[in-house]
């Protein structure tokens, strides 16, 4: 399997060049400064994993008309909504390596712009017929805010309990990554089994998605992320290379982890990368970031044993070359 993005998504190359151009016509009815907001959203497209997988699911299972575009536009603006909402509370000021929407216009128009980008995406998901779908990518939308809520909770507050963090990233990220390949199956004619089959693959594929990207956050380079390193330990968010170095860890280092975890929320570390070198030394110490990334493949691997259910198509393989390049982008 070639671990290339665009060769990975030739099947559906001409839905994922659709997709913007059905966004920008569905968004630009609502006014020239909306329709700059917009722009400035869709401009930084990411890699487009969420529509992806809703597109590459209904060709696995057999096809679907244009409902498969409304689809994978929900759960891409979904996504886009969210990462709006997130960086006014994480105060982020880039993404994507563009400012974000709320440095460039102000808390209140993202807040709003985020509301209606969520709004388009229901109206989007009416339109698809079949009744079990909308239901579905609901119930990720109230698992991603309930996960966030979690998270918040829990920021800044160092702790070494891998079962919540994988809660919230099950909440946070898998459970629309599931929802997209469930719902996208069953827009297009899939059995119940062929959707259990896909939903279990996006709830796994969407666990090794994050754990990486939680652990590219501390081992990574900036320009493969697309923000900057350590903006998570930076939000005091405590992921699984933390998590396992805290358990692992001596006293004295636990103590000194605790430390530089509590001086990043209380903003001290934005002088400088030394704070960022003695907390990659920790990690380094207790073998944080290969545990972490040895989990990723364990969920890699079991989204990919998940295809078994589908029979053989381009767009299987596919989903199996996703499978794969989740657990080796950015190293």
């Amino acid at each position: 399997v070639t671990l290339d993005l665009q060769e990975i998504y030739r099947p559906i190359a001409d839905d994922l060049a659709g997709l913007y151009e059905l966004l920008r016509r569905e968004l630009r009815s609502d006014g020239p400064f909306v329709g700059e907001l917009v722009e400035h959203v869709l401009a930084s497209r990411g890699k487009l994993v969420r529509p992806a997988l809703a597109l590459l699911s209904a060709a696995a299972a057999g096809g679907a008309d244009e409902q498969r575009l409304w689809l994978a536009g929900t759960v891409e603006l979904i996504h886009i909504a969210s990462l709006i909402h997130d960086d006014i509370i994480d105060q982020a000021d880039r993404r994507r390596g563009n400012p974000s929407v709320n440095v460039q216009w102000g808390n209140q128009i993202a807040v709003l712009l985020g509301d209606l980008l969520f709004a388009r995406a229901f109206d989007l998901i009416s339109r698809v017929r079949h009744p079990a779908v909308a239901p579905a990518v609901a119930e990720a939308a109230v698992r991603m805010s309930q996960a966030e809520i979690k998270q918040l909770k829990y920021s800044g507050e160092p702790h070494a309990r891998e079962e919540v963090y994988l809660e919230i990233i099950e909440g946070k990220t898998a459970a629309l990554l599931a929802a997209a390949c469930r719902a996208g199956a069953l827009a297009g004619g899939a059995t119940a089994r062929q959707a259990d089959a896909l939903g279990a693959f996006g709830l796994r594929f969407g666990m090794a998605f994050q754990i990486t990207d939680d652990t590219l956050d501390v081992a990574g380079a900036p320009e493969a992320l697309g923000k900057p390193i350590g903006s998570d330990i930076e939000g005091g968010r405590v992921t699984l290379p933390v998590i396992h170095a805290l358990r692992s860890a001596s006293e004295a280092d636990r103590a000194a982890l605790e430390r530089l975890l509590r001086a990043s929320v209380d903003g001290e570390r934005r002088s400088g990368s030394g704070q960022h070198a003695a907390l990659r030394a920790i990690l380094d110490r207790y073998g944080a970031i290969p545990y972490a990334l040895g989990l990723a493949r364990q969920y890699a691997a079991a989204a990919g044993e998940a295809l078994a259910a589908l029979p053989p198509s381009d767009a299987r393989e596919s989903l199996r070359g996703l499978a794969e390049f989740v657990v080796v982008r950015g190293r």
